[in-house]
């Protein structure tokens, strides 16, 4: 009988080195290098029992960062794959199969890292990836789907344009059991699998910060579309919290109509951008009992923090919000944040994706974790 491959054996003793707490959640394991010398075996060996972790969703791998511990086994033993399945993991063919990815548009704090993700994950299965950005149109959704299937692709990971109304073309893809994978943001009432934040979680943690550090009237600050889950989860955390510590959800301390912040394909929005300016600094000149601001995005909260700069107020207010930069070291006050793991996202919407064209079983919601970020 021939010997346990050695691949094998690295995946267990990681796997195993998991489970009893050796590497907790967050933890960097050993290096392909690190692995390689360790056990005498090529860094291809070390590679593979590394992509098995990741695959199963124990790991995330970050190129040019490590491989880091993302959730704890639930069971003590589990079965390797033999190299027959390792090869079915890379659908390698001649004419490399395609991933759609539909984004509504993307910005220098969301969506980068999780283009990121997506790219390596499908060039490690070998796939190639074809990207379209719908600028918050539902025409333009329904335009890039349809090339899409006309381009043949296996399936599609798709960020839905926020509007009043969802594209009914998505559902239909659906019906038709056509592989496809929501990102960042779930359709209420549509049971598309979906790679996301606990943005509940993450709405009360943010909101029980600013309680916590003495602020009671904590102003909701969003765009008027609450109908992706992204939104309405974050709003019903922020609710929640304020409910939990006694706080009265006053509505006349939301402002949840700064739609130009929201992303669309005209050229000419400075007049939009302007008006919601002028809203929030007569807002803020209004309401100087408000003290605190509960922001869903970084690009409102970037305006806002602005504004309190020019009127001198930033030390007197705080501001929460979701993604963004650390501000350490830059004349910005580095408020506290949520920062989601977009990389992450990317490559597990994709493992999803091919799990779900094999017609494997996939999560209804997966959650990737994220990082909690204070002053």
């Amino acid at each position: 009988m021939s010997s346990e491959p050695m691949y094998q054996k690295i995946y267990k003793n990681l796997y195993n080195g998991i489970l009893s707490g050796r590497y907790g959640i967050g933890d960097r394991l050993p290096s392909e290098k690190e692995l390689s010398e360790k056990y005498s075996v090529s860094r291809i060996t070390s590679k593979k029992a590394l992509e098995i972790m990741a695959d199963r969703g124990y790991v995330m791998r970050q190129p040019g960062k490590g491989t880091f511990v993302l959730k704890i086994p639930q069971q003590q033993d589990e079965s390797v794959p033999d190299e027959l399945e390792l090869s079915g993991n890379q659908e390698k063919q001649t004419n490399h199969p395609i991933v759609g990815v539909i984004m509504d548009s993307f910005g220098s704090s969301f969506g980068p890292d999780l283009i990121r993700g997506m790219e390596y994950e499908c060039r490690r299965r070998g796939y190639l990836m074809l990207i379209r950005f719908t600028y918050g149109s539902v025409e333009v959704e329904t335009q890039a789907l349809n090339e899409m299937l006309e381009a043949g692709v296996i399936g599609i990971l798709l960020v839905c344009a926020q509007g009043e109304s969802y594209n009914s073309d998505i559902l239909k893809l659906h019906l038709a059991n056509f592989p496809m994978i929501l990102v960042d943001r779930g359709m209420q009432g549509i049971p598309i699998p979906v790679v996301t934040t606990d943005n509940y979680e993450a709405g009360r943690e943010l909101t029980n910060h600013l309680i916590a550090a003495g602020h009671e009237k904590i102003c909701f600050v969003s765009h008027s579309v609450m109908q992706t889950t992204t939104v309405a989860d974050r709003f019903a955390g922020y609710l929640n919290a304020m409910a939990s510590n006694g706080l009265v959800s006053d509505e006349s301390l939301w402002v949840r109509d700064l739609d130009a912040c929201l992303p669309n394909d005209d050229d000419d929005d400075a007049d939009m951008e302007e008006l919601a300016t002028q809203r929030m600094i007569k807002y803020i000149e209004e309401r100087p009992d408000v003290t605190a601001f509960f922001v869903v995005e970084y690009e409102i909260a970037h305006k806002l923090i602005q504004i309190l700069m020019q009127k001198g107020l930033q030390d007197e207010k705080a501001v929460v919000y979701f993604d963004g930069f650390d501000m350490t070291g830059s004349l910005f006050p580095n408020y506290a944040h949520v920062i989601q793991n977009q990389y992450q996202m990317g490559v597990t919407a994709v493992s999803m994706l091919v799990h779900l064209r094999r017609g494997d079983s996939v999560p209804a919601k997966a959650i990737i974790p994220y990082n909690m970020v204070t002053e």
